[in-house]
């Protein structure tokens, strides 16, 4: 009910794939200068700003709504899909706030960071954003628990190529990469003893299932067995060969398999 309003994460979103839109209809005839001309708009009139509360306010929030005002008082913190959301808010020509929300916000490692991290996941590790603990032999610079829903690797960067971003904490791609190579060893090892999983059935992350929407993660508290395809073959870019062999091992053996006369 609260939520019938502005969603800065969601308009986040939209605005990276019309960035990258726009970088792409960038010629001479009209109608690609009336297209490039109309994103602009759109992308200048995006009160990131607005979203920061107050001046004063270390971080940004994700709604607002004309009838409820900031009744949902969800702060934005990583690690999660909303780094996004500070980049643009930054680098926005006509409402941006300062760059230092970067790490007061998005990559707090005060109590009010850590309180958000603990308050979704239930673990304590990676609640200062920084993680450094090892899973199936794997060092995560940056996340929380083992990572999270594998998603978190995956919207951030639908127009945004990770390559080479970095910042003190880590290398932005090795990480999502690492992030992807826990999820795998995972769903290798099964400790759910669930049907299927395995080196070319993998990937977990959020999705609906049987028991409506869930933040599946690898961790078996969050893990009931419900496999999205869209984990694995959205994290081509970081592990091309496992990727690709849940791609076959879906396409042959469970979408194109004979049936029985």
């Amino acid at each position: 009910m609260f939520d019938n309003g502005g969603d800065l994460v969601e308009t986040a979103f939209l605005m990276e794939g019309l960035l990258a839109a726009r970088q792409y209809f960038k010629g001479s005839n009209p109608a690609e200068r009336d297209l490039y001309s109309r994103i602009s708009h759109l992308w200048e009139t995006v009160e990131w700003d607005w979203y920061r509360r107050s001046p004063e306010s270390d971080a940004l929030y994700w709604h607002w709504s004309p009838e409820w005002a900031r009744h949902i008082d969800h702060r934005l913190s990583g690690f999660n899909e909303v780094m996004i959301v500070y980049l643009l808010a930054i680098a926005s020509p006509t409402h941006a706030v300062s760059p230092g929300l970067y790490y007061s916000g998005w990559a707090n490692q005060g109590e009010a960071g850590a309180r958000y991290r603990r308050g979704w996941s239930g673990v304590n590790e990676g609640e200062q954003y920084t993680n450094g603990h090892t899973y199936y032999g794997i060092k995560l610079d940056v996340g929380v628990g083992t990572g999270g829903p594998l998603f978190f690797t995956h919207y951030f960067y639908m127009g945004f190529d990770p390559r080479g971003l970095h910042d003190r904490f880590t290398d932005y791609f090795r990480n999502n990469r690492d992030i992807a190579r826990i999820n795998l060893a995972y769903c290798t090892q099964n400790p759910g003893h669930y049907t299927g999983y395995g080196a070319d059935f993998w990937g977990v992350t959020a999705s609906d299932g049987a028991k409506g929407y869930v933040p599946h993660e690898p961790r078996r508290e969050l893990d009931d067995g419900t496999m999205t395809f869209t984990g694995a073959l959205s994290s081509f870019p970081y592990t091309p060969e496992s990727s690709l062999a849940m791609l076959r091992h879906v396409y042959r053996d469970l979408v194109c398999r004979p049936r029985n006369k």
